[in-house]
């Protein structure tokens, strides 16, 4: 089982179980932060002192307050950390119900298990502890139904840019200008137009408002 085990969680108290369960399963050292630039700053200093720490616990959101941040949530942290290109497991505690953003969590970041938070948090992190020390990928079954039954889907970041875009009420013509300001391709108001139809067609959408309504209920965006 892991040794060190690094929490980032600005609810304290939520974590209270969890540190009770890490130790019965025989991790030595915890190490608990209530912002992400702790979070890092603690896991920077155990790399020098030659101490990593095995397992990075990470919520994705923290409320803002006064103090003044350069990582505002779980998912900068993580990208921060896999930056150095140093192995670390990872499980993400949430409840977070978008698909897109856990599965570029799984694809991008590397993250070896995500934890929903429910009233059966403590049975799903048990497994995911269990699963991750064992090498394999663990998902709550609440959130692994909606993720596979959705995995056989073409769709790309682009086509959450563009999906949110439309949610906010931008028109083709104001996307393309938002697109090209900022660099995104295919900015063109033809290729748009052209990968909504696209869209339209794969959620079964009768206009972009039905798509909207769809990809919501399915938690894309």
């Amino acid at each position: 089982m892991f040794k060190k085990v690094l929490i980032a969680e600005d609810l304290v108290w939520n974590t209270q179980r969890f540190e009770q369960q890490l130790l019965e399963a025989g991790v030595e050292e915890i190490v608990i932060t209530e912002y992400c630039d702790d979070a890092y700053l603690r896991y920077i200093k155990a790399l020098k002192d030659e101490k990593p720490f095995d397992l990075l616990i990470a919520d994705l959101s923290f409320k803002q307050d006064h103090r003044q941040q350069n990582l505002y949530s779980g998912d900068e942290l993580i990208a921060a950390i896999r930056k150095l290109e140093e192995p670390l497991k990872v499980i993400v505690f949430s409840m977070e119900e978008r698909l897109q953003r856990i599965r570029l969590l799984f694809d991008d970041q590397k993250i070896n298990a995500y934890v929903f938070k429910s009233r059966r948090s403590l049975e799903d992190m048990a497994e995911a502890l269990n699963a991750v020390h064992h090498g394999q990928r663990y998902i709550s079954p609440q959130v692994a139904a909606a993720l596979g039954s959705r995995e056989n889907l073409d769709i790309e970041e682009y086509d959450i840019l563009l999906l949110e875009a439309i949610a906010k009420g931008l028109s083709n013509r104001e996307i393309s200008e938002r697109f090209k300001e900022r660099t995104i391709k295919p900015n063109g108001i033809s290729s748009i137009e052209k990968r909504l139809s696209k869209l339209r067609t794969d959620f079964k959408a009768t206009n972009a408002t039905h798509l909207i309504a769809v990809v919501k209920d399915l938690g894309l965006i």
